[in-house]
């Protein structure tokens, strides 16, 4: 089922097709170090981009996020929202992102979550370095639960949002 918020769609994701699309925007230097935890993160080859994708699925409802443009619905990164507990949000391309972008497809996610039954929305880790990530959820009414130290040693607060 997509949802649509004008000219946004989260679509769900089609495999192995989506995996081509989404492989530059995992190798974005600046993508992997707001979503894998900093400088040493190792970029995403098409087995990697394929095998995350796989394991999403199995836990969450995965989504495309695409923009209507002049040409048509132009993907621009992805979200999934949790079956248990989790929100991850990638704008890959850069030309999107800073725009509200993220907003817009949180609020989708919120709307998605409401209409599933659930209760809460919680956030998987977030850098505490990742300002913008942050910033986005609490512009939604999610609240820092809890701040804690991932397997690999970076600083994450987890956000949630009683529905």
């Amino acid at each position: 089922m997509n949802l649509l918020d004008n000219n946004l769609r989260l679509r769900p994701i089609i495999m192995p097709e989506d995996v081509a699309i989404a492989i530059p925007w995992y190798l974005d230097p600046e993508v992997l170090y707001y979503s894998e935890g900093g400088e040493s993160s190792t970029k995403y080859d098409s087995d990697r981009v394929q095998a995350m994708y796989n394991y999403l699925l199995n836990k969450a409802e995965v989504y495309i996020i695409e923009v209507d443009t002049k040409n048509g619905w132009l993907p621009i990164g992805d979200v999934s929202l949790f079956h248990e507990s989790g929100v991850p949000i990638v704008i890959g391309n850069p030309e999107y992102r800073s725009k509200g972008i993220g907003k817009r497809v949180i609020q989708l996610i919120i709307n998605r979550a409401k209409e599933l039954g659930r209760k809460n929305i919680s956030t998987n880790g977030i850098y505490t370095f990742n300002e913008r990530s942050c910033r986005l959820f609490e512009s939604l009414g999610f609240t820092m639960v809890e701040r804690f130290i991932d397997d690999d040693g970076n600083e994450c607060y987890r956000f949630n949002l009683v529905l």
